[in-house]
């Protein structure tokens, strides 16, 4: 089971939509996917409810006991983030070395089942996320290009330099993923000029553009490249241009990862 994480310690920059489709994508190229939501916002469990395992929650995945889920899942399976519990799991006694050991045995358990593990977390520099950024074999680093965004997503990419020095080696940094990017826009497009001069090794080779239909897909809980006109069913143009765009991304990333193996 590979694990893949759209990692950022700042909110908005896109985490959940990659997560989001990224897992429909993946279970569409037919894999077995299980998708966890470790942010105790739950945007990743709410567009994601219809694949949700009912009573079990991702704070559990941080216990000492087996993950138990139904016998029959589909080709996407979600656990949850049950706020509260995930809270205590947060503020517990446990130090952080017993949390990873805790998460990499109950992943272990679950690995048989699933050919990927999709992870949403937070947009915080919390344990839970930690913890979650330790077991994962491939991050990338979602970003919006203004300058708030992008010094963040430079920390991040020190973080993940860091992660990879001790706790956890073999993990892949698929670099910084430009989200919600406007061409038009001349300080966006001056913005991402200056972090490719800068990092050029870290940019991934393509980029999410701004568009209002990977906001109307995450309202309808379906991935962009399904989202229909209301009227006669059929794809929306804005729709089929993102869904493009996305793919070509996602494939990217996908063959990547693949490339690992």
């Amino acid at each position: 089971m590979k694990i893949f994480i759209p990692a950022n310690q700042k909110g908005g920059v896109g985490k959940t939509n990659t997560a989001f489709n990224f897992t429909h994508f993946l279970a569409e190229e037919g894999n077995r996917v299980l998708g966890v939501d470790g942010d105790e916002q739950g945007n990743y469990s709410r567009v994601m409810s219809e694949y949700v395992q009912p009573g079990t929650g991702a704070s559990q995945l941080f216990g000492d006991a087996p993950v138990e889920l139904s016998a029959a899942t589909g080709a996407i399976t979600v656990l949850q983030a049950d706020r509260e519990k995930l809270r205590a799991v947060e503020r517990a006694g446990l130090s952080d070395a017993q949390l990873v050991s805790n998460l990499r045995a109950r992943l272990a358990e679950l690995a048989p089942r699933f050919d990927y593990l999709v992870i949403d977390s937070a947009g915080s520099n919390s344990r839970i996320t930690n913890a979650l950024l330790f077991v994962s074999d491939f991050a990338v680093i979602p970003t919006k290009i203004d300058q708030d965004s992008i010094d963040v997503s430079v920390e991040v990419l020190k973080r993940i330099a860091s992660i990879r020095s001790t706790w956890n080696p073999a993990m892949v940094n698929l670099g910084i993923l430009p989200n919600e990017y406007d061409s038009r826009q001349p300080a966006q497009v001056k913005s991402l000029k200056a972090l490719l001069g800068k990092y050029p090794q870290f940019i991934f080779p393509a980029y999410i553009a701004d568009r209002s239909a990977y906001r109307e897909a995450s309202a309808a809980r379906t991935p962009v490249w399904r989202l229909k006109n209301d009227t006669d069913g059929r794809a929306k143009t804005s729709a089929r241009d993102a869904a493009i765009e996305m793919r070509t991304v996602f494939r990217m990333l996908l063959d990547r990862m693949e490339a690992q193996s």
